[in-house]
């Protein structure tokens, strides 16, 4: 009984890795819809393995369950992108300034996911690093002591996941990110907050402005894709997983 579960599992993993790579390699384009059936005939598993693999990913934020279309790769409007990151000025610029006198333990905390962070981006581990990336800006808004903030946060910031991985990716210079976390964090703990609010600014809208420039290209491409007849549009072929 357990090995089954257990293997089952580790093929839903599986499918959820094929899945994301598609997705990260723009294969699957935001919006656009997954049926669980063809996809499953296709890499040879079964449905309710291919919808563990979809709620894997579901939780990751690249997919997005709706009651109309069903699943769907996640796909952020820039009017999405500008309201969260107006939040995400709100709460964590807050944070900082009320982090007068932090935990110890926050602030091991934050240094370990600065760390893990840092060895994603040296691995070329996007998935990975935005997930670090995430938790060490997560980790800031603990400063305000608020449980439900915190909540709303971590849901509001979900959004933006797959959106992130697409823009490290391309990024010219991905290396350039680790120094503003590692100043981030070397601010903090030296106690200058206003300082590191202002540079906590400066790091949300570059990060706001690539993520638009992203989705703008990505809408783009759409847009060219829908005028090209099904027909002449190339088909790659998938590699099969069983059971």
């Amino acid at each position: 009984m357990e090995r089954s579960q257990i293997h089952r599992v580790s093929v839903a993993d599986q499918v959820a890795g094929i899945l994301r790579q598609k997705v990260l390699r723009g294969e699957f384009r935001p919006g656009t819809s997954l049926q669980e059936i063809p996809l499953a005939e296709e890499l040879g598993v079964s449905r309710n393995t291919m919808r563990e693999a979809m709620r894997i990913l579901s939780l990751e934020g690249l997919l997005k369950r709706s009651i109309n279309r069903g699943i769907a790769v996640a796909q952020l409007s820039l009017k999405d992108v500008h309201e969260i990151y107006h939040v995400r000025r709100v709460l964590e610029i807050s944070a900082v300034h009320a982090a007068k006198k932090p935990a110890p333990d926050l602030l091991r905390e934050i240094r370990a996911a600065l760390e893990e962070y840092e060895d994603a981006v040296r691995a070329s581990d996007w998935v990975s690093a935005v997930s670090h990336d995430l938790h060490f800006h997560s980790l800031l808004i603990r400063f305000l002591g608020n449980r439900r903030i915190e909540s709303f946060y971590q849901k509001t910031i979900g959004e933006l996941r797959m959106g992130m991985v697409l823009v490290d990716r391309r990024h010219d210079r991905p290396d350039i990110l680790v120094p503003a976390h590692r100043k981030l964090y070397q601010l903090l703990t030296a106690g200058k907050r206003k300082e590191c609010a202002a540079v906590l600014a400066r790091h949300l809208d570059d990060s706001e402005s690539r993520l638009s420039r992203v989705m703008d290209s990505h809408e783009s491409a759409r847009v060219a894709d829908a005028a090209v007849p099904k027909s002449k549009r190339s088909v790659r072929p998938t590699a099969r997983v069983h059971d």
